[in-house]
């Protein structure tokens, strides 16, 4: 992934900020990351655990440890604690688990964005990178995920 790819500054901010902790290794470990550095973008960001091995069919699970005020407010909910899996957690939830489960496997960071309708002429932004992290530098145990959601100001009644 390439840095000018990322179409949202704190999301570029958050993606150098895991490029220094990172080092000479392949990935930083949560560890490595001290909310103290990154004050302005805590709101905005989820950790989630990777567990291997807990699923019915064997495979992962990604249990929410952390969920932002900003992005539980977005989303209208709290999700610490809770799994992906869950009922009722997102209706995106096997395309988000297929997602999760490629970044782990591929250990590489991933940004996308998507438009959501705002009235019939204006649509918002949804943004959100994910970045891997790993204990032992290799092995992803950890997801850093920074949202953001953009909203365009729409022009006053007339």
């Amino acid at each position: 992934m390439n840095k000018a790819d990322i179409g949202h500054p704190r999301l570029r901010n958050l993606y150098d900020y895991w490029e220094r902790c990172r080092g000479d290794r392949l990935l930083p470990a949560r560890s490595d990351l001290d909310p103290v550095d990154i004050p302005a973008l805590l709101s905005n960001l989820i950790l989630i655990d990777v567990e291997r091995g807990t699923a019915p069919d064997g495979g992962m699970r990604f249990r929410f440890r952390l969920y932002g005020t900003e992005v539980c407010k977005i989303r209208g909910a709290d999700l610490t604690g809770r799994y992906i899996d869950e009922p009722g957690i997102t209706y995106l939830r096997e395309v988000a688990i297929r997602s999760y489960e490629k970044i782990v496997t591929d250990r590489a960071p991933v940004y996308e964005a998507h438009a959501f309708p705002l009235s019939v002429n204006f649509v918002g932004t949804y943004h959100r990178l994910v970045l891997p992290l790993a204990a032992d530098g290799a092995n992803v145990d950890m997801l850093l995920i920074g949202f953001y959601r953009e909203i365009p100001r729409l022009p006053a009644a007339e």
